[in-house]
């Protein structure tokens, strides 16, 4: 008799964990009424703190995978991952990859952060993960010029939406639905503490979390020359144009701040 070995074991999915306590408190949160919130994680903009505030516990869920559109997308996904050696990253989920009910029944929200400064804060996690060890890694840290050329072989690749370091996708591609058109109340990195406060009626702020390299402080700009700025600029376009950024700024256009 042949032996057949659970799926979650093997391949592709073993990266994929079952059904978490995690995953059921989301659902109960949805499913009683006391989620208002749908978190849109883009990769390095503050996704862990926003996730991990106990202010916001019940008030928010983030993208779990029962939440992914179908069960086609969770498998592809699944073996995407599984091929390229990557970490799953459900969590980071674009909203076109959420169901429709749940983008219907909650507000989503997330977090933007000027993009010359996102991609060295992706640099700087890749060198970290890489220092660790980690089997996730697999993205050269020689340089940070030879990071931004790594825009070149997974800049478009699918699914590669759902990585951190390997991620080259827009900000904007998070937010917009099929349409283009953006779907989700959209606060500042740089701006956070008080716009997520008054955002959310929070009586505490929210605490940083997974700071990088605790304790150190960079100065992000210190990282780029003319070219590879203008490198950032070109790739990021989108993200410049719709969202209003300049090489050292916040987000200007199409922010919850600046409504009315």
């Amino acid at each position: 008799m042949t032996r057949v070995t659970p799926a979650a074991q093997v391949g592709p999915l073993a990266h994929v964990p079952l059904v978490t306590m995690d995953d059921l408190r989301a659902s109960l949160a949805v499913h009683s009424g006391l989620a208002r919130y749908l978190f849109v994680h883009i990769p390095k903009n503050a996704g862990v703190s926003m996730r991990a505030a106990p202010q916001l516990r019940w008030k928010m869920v983030g993208v779990h995978k029962t939440f992914l559109r179908d069960r086609d997308y969770l498998l592809a996904l699944r073996r995407a991952m599984g091929e390229a050696g990557q970490h799953h990253g459900i969590a980071h989920a674009r909203l076109r990859d959420i169901k429709p009910w749940l983008v219907r029944r909650l507000q989503p929200v997330a977090i933007l952060r000027n993009p010359w400064a996102r991609v060295v804060s992706r640099f700087r996690f890749a060198k970290l993960v890489a220092e660790q060890g980690s089997r996730f890694a697999g993205v050269t840290t020689d340089s940070f010029e030879a990071f931004l050329d790594t825009r070149h072989e997974d800049g478009n690749r699918p699914f590669f939406w759902h990585r951190a370091a390997r991620g080259w996708y827009p900000q904007v591609d998070y937010v917009t639905d099929e349409t283009g058109r953006i779907c989700a109340d959209l606060l500042r990195q740089e701006n956070l503490t008080d716009e997520s406060t008054a955002y959310f009626a929070l009586s505490t702020p929210i605490r940083p979390r997974n700071v990088t390299r605790k304790g150190e402080s960079v100065d992000w700009t210190s990282y780029y020359t003319p070219q590879t700025l203008q490198i950032v600029a070109d790739w990021y376009a989108r993200d410049i144009e719709t969202f209003g950024f300049d090489f050292d700024t916040g987000a200007t256009r199409n922010i919850w701040a600046s409504r009315g």
